[in-house]
């Protein structure tokens, strides 16, 4: 289903994914980990100051385009949505058992289940201005530390960073029409776009940390008319 623009799909990987992408993005997951551990991992300290949790943001967003001229790291992962996060800082009381709980939430075994109980937390704790980013983000970086496989190629294996943006962008790929500010918004809507986005990880090859990079090229290329 995603022939239509496979060419520009092995070109994003080819060209602008390289080491230092891979890296840029890899290591900033660790550190947005490592400071989740600190606060809510075994043996943390319960709580997470705004500074941290700005630290947090910033280590998730970074990357390194490879093609670009000059090549350097930027805070530039997830565009708009690191505004989102950021305005969140200074709401650590509220943010805390939102973060805290699902942070805590194994996510081995079924993903449906996984899905399910992520979800009845995110309901029960939401704090305004928290969505479907936040919580995929989450579910991301959680996955990642808790899967344990040798292989960091299948690091986060279901769960994977999702934006009304990336939403639209793998929409644009199936080939499919795409409305005006569609995304996701239930817990069936993130699990058919984790299937989709996984169908396009193993058409392309691609680990789970380009994922989001190919799909947010595909929504440009939407918006660009082309």
């Amino acid at each position: 289903m995603f022939e239509r623009y496979a060419a520009q799909v092995d070109e994003w990987r080819d060209v602008q994914s390289g080491v230092d992408f891979i890296n840029s993005r890899r290591q900033g997951e660790a550190e947005a980990r490592a400071l989740l551990d600190a606060a809510y991992g075994p043996g943390g300290s319960g709580v997470m100051s705004a500074e941290d949790f700005r630290a947090l943001c910033m280590a998730v967003n970074r990357e390194c385009i490879e093609g670009s001229v000059p090549k350097r790291i930027t805070c530039t992962r997830f565009g708009a949505g690191l505004a989102s996060l950021l305005r969140l800082a200074p709401r650590m009381g509220e943010l805390g058992p939102w973060l805290s709980g699902l942070w805590a939430l194994p996510v081995a075994g079924s993903v449906d289940a996984v899905l399910g109980e992520a979800f009845r937390l995110h309901e029960a704790r939401r704090v305004a201005g928290v969505g479907v980013l936040a919580l995929s983000l989450l579910l991301y970086l959680k996955s990642g530390a808790d899967m344990g496989t040798d292989n960091e190629t299948d690091d986060a294996d279901f769960f994977l960073p999702c934006t009304p943006a990336l939403w639209r962008g793998l929409t644009f790929l199936k080939g499919q029409a795409v409305r005006e500010g569609s995304g996701p918004r239930t817990q069936a809507d993130y699990r058919r776009f984790l299937l989709d986005a996984h169908a396009l990880r193993e058409r392309f090859c691609l680990l789970p940390l380009e994922v989001d990079f190919a799909l947010a090229r595909a929504e440009a290329l939407r918006v660009a008319g082309r």
